[in-house]
Parts: structure tokens; C-alpha cells; sequence
């Protein structure tokens, strides 16, 4: 259940792949820290626009890029290895329920 409060940090699988192909760093969708992981979404073009996820609708705050807290869990590079696509911090403002493979797609016509 996503809470209408919440915040949702959100990573392109695309991206952990690239960091595992490019740098050799193997980090695993969990190991990302991010609440959701999409596959064939551009996040960083969600950024200030609502969008669902399913029928939760979400609100794209910023870009979500990666700390030194990240690189302490994980290892030495990651931070900038995924700099610049390391997700997207967004804020559920309805509530309901998110399953894999649900759709995101943008809200039409929001008022942000």
C-alpha cells in the first residue's frame, strides 16, 4: 500500500545495467535503495510532473542522485557511476496500491 504522504525514490533498471556493463559495479535492484525500480521509463523527464504508477498517482520532486551513504552500503565508485541517473525522489499524493508491472504514464493536464 503506498501512503499519500510517502516518498518514493524511483531507478531505471536500464541504469543499474549500464553501471554493471560499464564499470563492472553489480548492483542489485535492492541494493539501490530505491523503493521502485521501471524498466523503459525515462525518470529524469518526470521531474515537476505527475505521473501514475497503476492508479497511484505521484508527483516527480527531483532527481534522486546518489550519496556517499549509498557508496558506504554498496561499494567505492557507485557514486559516480550513477551520477545523474541515479533515479527520481517522488511523492505519492493519492494513495492505493502498487504491483509489478503496472504502468506509468503521465497525469494529462496537471495542475504542478
Amino acid at each position: 500500500m503506498v501512503e499519500s504522504s510517502g516518498k518514493w525514490p524511483l531507478i531505471e533498471i536500464e541504469a543499474l545495467e549500464a553501471l554493471a556493463h560499464e564499470s563492472g559495479i553489480q548492483l542489485g535492484a535492492g541494493d539501490s535503495r530505491r523503493n521502485l525500480v521501471t524498466r523503459g521509463v525515462p525518470l529524469n523527464h518526470l521531474a515537476g510532473k505527475e505521473f501514475r504508477v497503476g492508479k497511484v498517482r505521484l508527483k516527480g520532486m527531483r532527481l534522486c542522485e546518489p550519496c556517499e551513504h549509498l557508496e558506504g552500503l554498496t561499494r567505492k565508485g557507485v557514486k559516480g557511476a550513477l551520477m545523474h541517473r541515479g533515479g527520481l525522489r517522488a511523492e505519492a499524493i493519492s494513495a492505493g496500491t502498487i504491483r509489478a508491472g503496472d504502468t506509468i504514464a503521465p497525469v494529462e493536464n496537471a495542475q504542478i
